[in-house]
């Protein structure tokens, strides 16, 4: 039996198809709830996904949605809410290829669009999911970065907009509390997985710069990361809303 407790109900990962989504994923159906979840362009690894959820004994559904789309956004979680009824948790583990350059070298175009994904996409699923999540209650879990937290030179594209989406869930903990709703960030570290995998970086660059500031000296496991956020995405922290945990090995204390 899974240490993790969810209700009777669905819980929706937005971008589940990637490395960390996926992950996220997994362990919500070994956990013993439905999982619907999105994906921008990869139907392989969704469909492959999927296939997870049901070995994992539990229902899944996938769709390919534009989070820009806010029409596209309200048309998934409606048709998930149709098809499983309640919804008890919302994962938001979506955001850009990460830009590792000065901030001041960035396109402006580039700047907008990292904007776009991270803070607009966020709110089109916070207008979308927090009138369901209001019925019954529920979390929101956000994956963000432990660059809010401590600031490495060439990482803005990373954590400025993530500061946002950490806020916007500040936001809803403190507006939507009276709702049974809670919303928790996960400032992410240095995983063996996902964005961080695919950063070109030299050495003596930001992943050596990062490495270097790690108290416990190591990359962190996947599982160390799915763990927690799944925890806080679950009825065993009930009690937690508001708060931007660090997933880091000590980087940001």
């Amino acid at each position: 039996m899974s240490q993790y407790r969810f209700p009777k109900g669905v819980a929706i990962v937005f971008g589940g198809s990637g490395g960390l989504g996926g992950g996220v994923v997994e362990l919500m159906s070994r956990s013993g709830t439905d999982v619907a979840f999105t994906y921008f362009k990869n139907e392989k690894a969704a469909g492959e996904l999927l296939k997870k959820i049901e070995d994992n004994g539990q229902q899944g559904m996938a769709a390919s949605v534009d989070l820009l789309d806010i029409s596209a956004v309200q048309s998934f979680v409606d048709a998930v809410k149709e098809r499983f009824g309640r919804i008890h948790s919302v994962v938001f583990a979506t955001g850009p290829f990460l830009n590792i350059l000065p901030i001041m070298d960035a396109d402006p175009s580039v700047f907008y669009e990292t904007l776009d994904t991270d803070v607009k996409g966020f709110y089109h699923v916070l207008r979308a999911v927090v009138p369901a999540l209001r019925e019954s209650g529920g979390s929101i879990t956000a994956l963000t970065t432990a660059a809010i937290h401590k600031y490495i030179s060439t990482d803005g594209l990373s954590s400025i907009p993530k500061a946002g989406v950490q806020h916007l869930c500040t936001a809803i903990a403190r507006e939507e509390g009276q709702h049974g709703i809670r919303a928790n960030c996960v400032a992410v570290g240095l995983i063996a997985i996902g964005l961080s995998q695919e950063i070109e970086s030299p050495p003596g660059g930001i992943l050596d710069q990062w490495m270097q500031q790690v108290p416990l000296s190591r990359a962190g496991a996947p599982d160390e990361l799915f763990d927690t956020v799944v925890f806080l995405a679950s009825e065993n922290a009930g009690y937690i809303s508001g708060q931007s945990l660090p997933v880091d090995g000590g980087y940001s204390a």
